[in-house]
């Protein structure tokens, strides 16, 4: 009698699902290792979407005590959205399942969608929609004509919004920019963070109590029309002055890069990362096998010949 009761209550638990989204480079995965780094306490799993056909962001999330499984070359808030029901359907149901999963969407997709179907899974508990925004760049990239409904959805989507790099704005800019963000969730509370660091106690359960995220919307459009993702492998290490003229000299259409390279008579792998015009190179050991380079921007961004030549 006592198993069935315990079996009984084990049918009606269900797994948190967390959910943080945000435009490209606002600092999703910043944010994912600055919480894993943190002693959270329950048993995680990770999923993380990348837009492009070559993973990166996967890569660089930190190691922890659970699973991470990266679903790549599409978005899961509409193109994989079976893909994603699938895998965390295989989560709950597996041999050692997490108590809590944490999903960092790609720059691109709309949470309202993932929300509704963690919200409306049996075996899952939506327990919040976080979205970061870029607080030196947020404004500036929602007034562009590819990428302002993105960021407006994701916005409005939100259970906290995260007002990231904070320690590149001046006390004006950053008390202005809050107020835009205010205006553009109203129904969100806001922290602002440096470098994602964010106590896990305010991220985790940000939407307990809210009722934002259970509704519904409707979600036809394809990212494709909106936005260009360009990947290549690289098979030779690069010159370090050069690829940083490079990087300094691709188009505004370029709106986010990331990757991984060798650079020559430097030794080890290197994370290349631009945001906006910012851009920069950091020690990478350890992160993956394969060189490769990711371009995200609007649909005037050159193409993989084009980026070629370039670089």
């Amino acid at each position: 009698m006592e198993t069935d009761a315990a079996l009984a209550r084990l049918a009606l638990m269900t797994v948190p699902v967390t959910i943080i989204g945000g435009f490209l480079g606002a600092g999703k995965t910043t944010l994912l290792n600055a919480l894993l780094a943190q002693d959270i306490g329950p048993r995680l799993a990770v999923v993380v979407n990348d837009f492009g056909d070559l993973a990166v962001d996967g890569d660089l999330v930190s190691a922890h005590g659970g699973d991470t499984v990266t679903l790549a070359n599409g978005c899961i808030c509409c193109s994989m959205g079976e893909d994603l029901l699938l895998t965390l359907t295989r989560l709950v149901r597996g041999d050692n399942p997490p108590e809590h999963i944490l999903i960092e969407a790609s720059g691109v997709a709309d949470p309202q969608p993932i929300a509704d179907m963690a919200a409306r899974h049996p075996e899952l508990e939506l327990d919040g929609v976080l979205v970061l925004a870029d607080g030196e760049l947020v404004e500036e990239t929602a007034a562009d004509q590819h990428a302002g409904e993105t960021i407006r959805q994701q916005l409005a989507a939100a259970d906290l919004v995260i007002l990231n790099k904070c320690d590149l704005l001046d006390d004006y800019d950053r008390n202005e920019v809050h107020q835009w963000l205010a205006a553009q969730a109203p129904g969100a509370a806001i922290a602002e963070a440096r470098r994602g660091d964010v106590p896990a106690a305010l991220l985790l359960g940000a939407g307990k109590g809210s009722t934002m995220s259970a509704t519904t919307v409707a979600h036809g459009h394809s990212h494709e029309d909106t936005f260009r993702a360009v990947s290549f492998a690289l098979s030779v290490p690069l010159d370090k002055e050069a690829f940083l003229l490079f990087a300094a000299g691709l188009p505004r259409s370029v709106l986010r890069a990331k990757g991984i390279i060798r650079l020559c008579d430097h030794p080890g792998r290197w994370l290349f990362q631009l945001v906006g015009r910012r851009h920069e190179l950091t020690p990478a050991d350890g992160a993956g096998s394969d060189d490769r380079l990711v371009f995200l921007g609007t649909p005037e961004m050159p193409d993989e010949a084009a980026l070629r030549d370039l670089l």
